[in-house]
C-alpha cells in the first residue's frame, strides 16, 4: 500500500508539480480542494493515486471536516505539505479587510489548524513541510500583511518542530525567492515588489523537486537561492543593512523584472 501524502494548494503552479512528483515517488496524494469534482480535470493522468478531499481553506469548519475524514480513514500520514498561499500587495495605509482575512487564513491560520488536527496521524519518520517565502525573514515593502503571515508561519514551524521532536516527526520550512508561476504574474499585476526579481525566479518544477526531496530528509530550514537566505539573515541581525541596500536592490530588481518579462514575451 502506498504511503499517504496530504497537500494543500495542489492545483497551483508549484502544487501541480509536487503532486506529480509525489505520485511518481510512490505516494497516494490526498489533495485538499474547493472543487473536488474538478481535481482530475485540473491534474490529469494521476488516476487512483490522486484523491480529492473537499475543503475550502478559508473555512475552519471545512478544515475540521477534511481532517475528520482523514482521521476516520485511519491511515498514517507520511507527508503533510502546506503549499497553498495568497498575496495581495497593499501599502500599510490602504489594507483591505477582505485581503487581510484571506492572507491570514490561507497563509497562517489554515496551516496551523490543519497541522494540529493531523499530527495524531503522523509517526516517527513522517514529515511536515511548510512552503514559506523569503518574505518570512525579509520584510517586503508594500506587503506588510503577507510578510506578517510568513514571519508567523516560520515561528509556528519552529515551535512545532520542538513539540514533535520526541516523536520523531520531522518539520521543514522552504524559503524560496520568487517562483515562476501564475501567482507571481498576478502579484506583479497587482503592484508586487520588484525585489522578486533581484534573483531570477525559480522554475516551479525545480522548487517542487526540493520540496519532495525534503520529505525524506532530516528536517530544517532551506533557502533558495541560498545567497538570498544568507543576505536576509544578515538583514535580520543588522536592520540598517536593508535600509542601506534597498535602493540598489530596487534598481537590480527592476532591471531583472524587465529581462524576465522580455524573455516571457519571446516564449509566448
Amino acid at each position: 500500500m502506498r504511503p499517504v501524502a496530504v497537500v494543500t494548494g495542489a492545483t497551483g503552479g508549484i502544487g501541480k508539480e509536487i503532486v506529480g512528483l509525489l505520485i511518481a515517488d510512490g505516494y497516494q496524494v490526498h489533495a485538499l480542494t474547493r472543487r473536488p469534482e474538478e481535481l482530475h480535470t485540473e491534474l490529469p493522468g494521476h488516476g487512483e493515486f490522486l484523491v480529492p478531499l473537499s475543503c475550502d481553506l478559508m473555512l475552519p469548519d471545512a478544515l475540521q471536516q477534511a481532517a475528520d475524514t482523514l482521521v476516520e480513514q485511519g491511515r498514517p500520514i507520511q507527508a503533510l505539505i502546506h503549499c497553498a498561499g495568497s498575496i495581495h500587495p497593499e501599502a500599510a495605509g490602504s489594507i483591505r479587510k477582505e485581503h487581510l482575512e484571506t492572507q491570514m487564513m490561507i497563509n497562517l491560520t489554515a496551516p496551523m489548524l490543519l497541522t494540529s488536527k493531523l499530527v495524531p496521524l503522523m509517526h516517527k519518520g513522517s514529515h511536515i513541510v511548510f512552503v514559506n517565502s523569503m518574505a518570512g525573514i525579509l520584510p517586503l515593502r508594500g506587503n506588510s500583511v503577507y510578510t506578517a503571515t510568513k514571519f508567523g508561519l516560520r515561528g509556528f514551524a519552529r515551535s512545532v518542530s520542538l513539540d514533535l521532536q520526541s516523536r520523531g516527526v520531522r518539520v521543514s520550512s522552504i524559503f524560496p525567492g520568487a517562483v515562476d508561476t501564475p501567482m507571481l504574474m498576478k502579484e506583479m499585476e497587482d503592484g508586487g515588489s520588484a525585489l522578486n526579481f533581484v534573483s531570477t525566479p525559480i522554475p516551479a518544477h525545480d522548487l517542487a523537486k526540493l520540496i519532495v526531496q525534503t520529505c525524506t530528509g532530516r528536517g530544517g530550514e532551506f533557502f533558495r537561492p541560498r545567497i538570498d537566505g544568507a543576505f536576509s539573515h544578515a538583514c535580520l541581525m543588522m536592520p540598517w543593512l536593508l535600509r542601506l541596500t534597498l535602493p540598489i536592490l530596487q534598481m537590480v530588481g527592476t532591471q531583472g523584472q524587465r529581462r524576465f518579462l522580455a524573455r516571457r514575451s519571446k516564449n509566448i
